[in-house]
């Protein structure tokens, strides 16, 4: 293809919409807790120094003992860590949030119209892991289409000397979230945290619709440092694993993961959309993370060696006076 051709095939392309892009992008939305960093614990403190690290821990206690505050985030499974412009600080759309604290206890509110932010937990001396999730409907992409939104998060609070929730959980189990994703850990034997997630370690997550696990169900888990990208289809029993990974180009000290899931229900010409926020620490390097041990063993084995030379030079010196002293003995005999 050559000359004018080309160029006119050109511009013709350049002004086709992207499909996907804009108003007809698969929209979500998800959880986020406001000033988020100081949630997560900072495992990378090797540029700190002891006061700095000292604050840190001082000010990680005083935040997991006062309230939390959620925004809800909207955007496109395209790229869903940047946000649709304004309305990432706009009110909440209408619907329903649900929580359900650690004693197992759910609680269902009609969103108000001024409402922007979501509280918890009103028991500031209950300790556990606090689900939140929400039921949002919106018009799809082709009107006829409603669009069911469940962002979901898992959120922990401890408290000094507050007590442990008697019956945690990591599903709502709620008929008015009919889809969500969660941890397919026993909630009895993990009974705090969940929102966290390690690099390089083996975790096994499950999706569950209208209250059963969904398999065959196709999940999406989007980093938002890398904007890493993968998907992972659901076992007979609504499960999948996923193994995170540990992206030391971002400058903060945590990663975050984005599970999405998407189910069409074409009976009742429904799209169903579930999110669950899921942090990724930033472990240590491998070098650093040994280098305490380096040392000890360096400073060991230097120590050594100079005691070995040390002890050698000093032997040799005692050999040379000692001949010394034979000689001049000897030599006074003969004399």
């Amino acid at each position: 293809m050559k000359g004018p051709l080309r160029f006119f095939l050109l511009i013709i392309v350049g002004f086709v919409p992207q499909i996907g892009s804009g108003a007809d992008a698969p929209k979500l939305l998800y959880w986020q807790l406001q000033q988020e960093g100081l949630h997560v614990y900072r495992f990378a403190m090797d540029n700190l120094n002891w006061r700095q690290i000292r604050e840190e821990r001082e000010q990680r206690q005083s935040v997991q003992e006062k309230p939390k505050h959620l925004e809800l985030v909207r955007g496109v499974l395209a790229d869903p860590f940047i946000a649709m412009g304004q309305e990432a600080e706009a009110l909440l759309p209408a619907g329903t949030v649900v929580i359900c604290d650690p004693d197992g206890v759910r609680k269902a509110t009609t969103v108000s119209p001024d409402m922007r932010e979501i509280v918890l937990p009103e028991d500031l001396n209950l300790n556990g892991r606090y689900l939140v999730g929400g039921h949002f409907q919106l018009d799809g992409n082709g009107g006829r289409q409603r669009l069911h939104l469940y962002p979901k998060l898992m959120v922990g609070h401890y408290k000094h000397d507050g007590r442990p929730g008697s019956a945690p959980a990591f599903f709502f189990e709620d008929p008015a979230i009919a889809l969500e994703i969660g941890s397919a850990r026993s909630p009895a034997m993990y009974r705090m945290g969940g929102g966290f997630q390690r690099p390089h370690e083996e975790y096994g997550m499950e999706v569950r619709y209208q209250g059963r696990p969904l398999a065959g169900a196709m999940v999406e888990a989007i980093a938002e440092g890398s904007g890493w990208r993968r998907s992972y289809r659901t076992d007979a029993s609504g499960r999948f694993t996923v193994i995170p990974f540990d992206d030391r180009s971002k400058q903060l000290h945590y990663d975050k993961l984005l599970y999405v899931v998407r189910v069409e229900d074409p009976e009742h010409q429904a799209l169903h959309v579930a999110t669950l926020p899921m942090i990724i620490f930033r472990n240590r390097p491998e070098w650093t993370s040994h280098v305490a041990g380096y040392m000890v063993w360096a400073g060991l084995g230097l120590g050594g060696t100079l005691l070995l030379v040390g002890g050698a030079m000093l032997g040799k010196r005692r050999q040379q006076r000692l001949g010394l002293v034979r000689f001049a003995q000897c030599r006074v005999k003969e004399e």
